[in-house]
């Protein structure tokens, strides 16, 4: 697909500070880092984050009984904040989903919006700020999905409400949900012009984003690198070439987007070992093979049997684009004898099921061959008391927190969607 259809963001006025809110809205966690031109803020959410990592949201919402809504910690998972997301993903979302996650990200909006002007006050406190939104969406191609339309639709709500004095409600959601931007010209001046057209939210593909974000960060890296994110929902892989210039640029190859993340990955394991599924928890740590072999008196080998044909399921899609990537890109790269560079990010990768799967292509011939290598904290990236190697967490928002312009340019090939024309304000 080409990124080539996009209508570029109108340059803010001489006075105003333009930022970027790039939002990696997760199934499990949510990330936000904000872009200025030179410098990205990752943002921390404290008591509300995960307990290991500040910079990590659970995409949860606490409701309570009078419709207000706040974020809800790990420590507080319960049917009735969770799987905020999934239902998107697997198309079964009712409008009261769309309500929830309208009201979360409000939520998120106003929390970080509100960390960096007071974080950074002097830095940005007496100018005005042109906002936009940078959004990832779990599609290696956003042209005309419903995704976009609904992503667009629940993300401009979210942000009237989170500029609106008082509390986040459901019913406040519901009352401006798919309203007509005519109704806003009764708001209050101050609280009119916080509000942002639905041109400043982009839907860009997540993979293309952290693409762009891997380029940028290590222009040293050049060549054929293939990139894969597991995630609570999605598993993203994607080929790339980082360039040989000193500007970014990068090549995307070949890639692709399944719903075989974590969720569905334990999900099988379950069935396969006809458990009750009410046990899984994205928001807690997932147990290795052995914790959860002796959870359920089953031997490691039941556990791994049940994951077989996950880990086909995989391993047949990494091949998939690795064989495209050789026979219609770069058939001469010299990474296929050595191992093509792989980066393995997102929560998942850190389960061992898929550190097997990452070892045993480590040990596969050539086509198949990979070296792992990794992600290192950029040096444009604000951020305190990052765990070690733990950045690809954020490597999704990081990339969203660059101007469109930037990104778009990056790419020099076609193998983006075309989403929409670009043309230059």
């Amino acid at each position: 697909m080409t990124v080539t259809d996009y209508t570029l963001i109108e340059k803010p006025g001489a006075d105003n500070k333009q930022l970027i809110i790039g939002l990696d809205f997760g199934a499990a966690f949510t990330k936000v880092v904000i872009g200025d031109s030179r410098v990205r803020y990752a943002v921390p959410f404290y008591v509300s984050a995960d307990s290991s990592n500040q910079y990590l949201l659970p995409s949860m919402l606490h409701i309570s009984e009078d419709e207000s809504c706040v974020l809800a910690s790990s420590n507080d998972s319960t049917s009735d904040t969770t799987n905020l997301k999934l239902p998107l993903l697997d198309n079964t979302h009712t409008e009261e989903d769309l309500l929830r996650i309208s009201a979360f990200l409000a939520l998120v909006f106003r929390s970080s919006k509100s960390w960096l002007l007071d974080r950074y006050s002097k830095r940005y406190g007496r100018y005005p700020i042109d906002w936009s939104v940078n959004v990832g969406l779990p599609l290696t191609d956003v042209k005309n999905h419903k995704l976009t339309h609904l992503y667009n639709q629940v993300l401009h709500t979210a942000w009237v409400i989170s500029v609106l004095p008082g509390p986040v409600t459901l019913n406040r959601v519901r009352q401006y949900m798919n309203i007509d931007n005519t109704a806003f010209d009764a708001f209050p001046a101050v609280y009119k012009s916080r509000i942002i057209t639905k041109e400043c939210i982009v839907a860009l593909p997540s993979i293309a984003a952290q693409v762009f974000g891997c380029a940028h960060s290590h222009t040293e890296s050049k060549g054929l690198h293939q990139l894969i994110d597991i995630g609570a929902g999605t598993f993203h892989i994607a080929t790339f070439d980082c360039g040989d210039s000193d500007e970014t640029h990068c090549s995307l190859y070949s890639s692709a987007a399944e719903a075989i993340g974590v969720c569905y990955l334990l999900k099988r394991r379950y069935e396969n070992l006809q458990l009750a599924d009410d046990e899984i928890n994205l928001f807690k740590d997932i147990p290795d093979t052995h914790t959860f072999s002796q959870t359920h008196d089953l031997t490691d080998k039941d556990i791994q049997f049940a994951d077989t044909l996950y880990s086909g399921d995989v391993a047949k899609l990494i091949n998939k684009v690795l064989d495209e990537t050789r026979e219609q890109h770069c058939p001469d790269s010299i990474f296929w004898e050595s191992g093509i560079p792989t980066v393995f990010c997102g929560g998942g990768a850190h389960l061992e099921i898929l550190k097997n799967i990452q070892h045993s292509f480590e040990n596969k011939p050539s086509p198949h061959k990979i070296q792992t290598t990794g992600f290192g904290v950029p040096d444009d990236l604000m951020v305190e008391n990052l765990p070690d190697q733990f950045f690809d967490r954020l490597s999704v928002a990081y990339g969203l927190s660059f101007s469109l312009d930037k990104i778009v340019k990056a790419f020099r090939n076609e193998v983006l969607s075309d989403v929409v024309n670009t043309t230059e304000a």
